[in-house]
């Protein structure tokens, strides 16, 4: 006889809204710095940034639809396209040497330079064309995409269950920082320091993580 008493789930088998954790891959421009100028055992190191977040990280997927006129009617079809992404911003907790907060700000440096105003400007990215106000290379389009792999890396964000296993990749293609939050210093509280990074990026790919690994 089929049981008639309704399941309730556990409160343990609910997502957490203080269960994600971001891990922050850098491109290899900015790669190469870090490694030089951050100790390989702190938190940020020259692969990736690995931190606690909260806010407003995994956007809205909208595939809009569009009216079609037929036999008199309007019939609503979908428009097989996707709405550009929101910006990914997300606050984390400054460390105390401020080294994550230093990361994304050089990389922010490398793309327009706060002294000269103009992207790497020891072209350090080692390109071989300029982007003009086109979007193209004046050597052709090779220049163009070799830019955009020395400034863009993937941002994967994991949401963690209750064991703080991961159980969910949000991945942001072809990311770079567009904005850094600033700092509010204040003597008369002990708080921690805490800011925010907004990211742009290309596509947003949700997955489930099959095998799920202690972190």
């Amino acid at each position: 006889m089929p049981n008639s008493v309704p399941y309730t789930q556990s409160n343990l088998n609910k997502s957490r809204k203080d269960k994600f954790q971001i891990v922050l891959n850098f491109p290899p421009r900015i790669k190469a710095v870090l490694t030089k100028s951050i100790p390989t055992n702190q938190l940020v190191n020259g692969d990736a940034l690995q931190f606690s977040v909260y806010g407003s990280i995994v956007p809205p997927t909208i595939i809009p639809e569009v009216a079609a006129r037929y036999s008199g009617q309007t019939l609503t079809v979908t428009s097989h396209s996707r709405e550009q992404y929101e910006p990914l911003t997300f606050n984390f907790t400054v460390d105390n040497r401020f080294y994550n907060w230093w990361a994304i700000k050089y990389w922010l440096n490398v793309l327009n330079d706060e002294k000269l105003g103009k992207y790497d400007p020891d072209n350090n990215a080692g390109l071989t064309g300029i982007l003009s106000m086109g979007g193209q290379s004046t050597t052709g389009p090779q220049g163009h995409w070799n830019m955009n792999t020395q400034y863009k890396a993937d941002i994967s964000v994991y949401a963690l269950d209750e064991y703080d296993k991961r159980t969910m990749e949000f991945k942001y293609t072809q990311a770079f920082p567009t904005e850094l939050g600033g700092i509010d210093y204040n003597d008369r509280t002990i708080d921690e320091i805490e800011t925010t990074a907004t990211f742009s990026y290309s596509q947003f790919i949700a997955s489930l993580v099959e095998n799920v690994d202690s972190l």
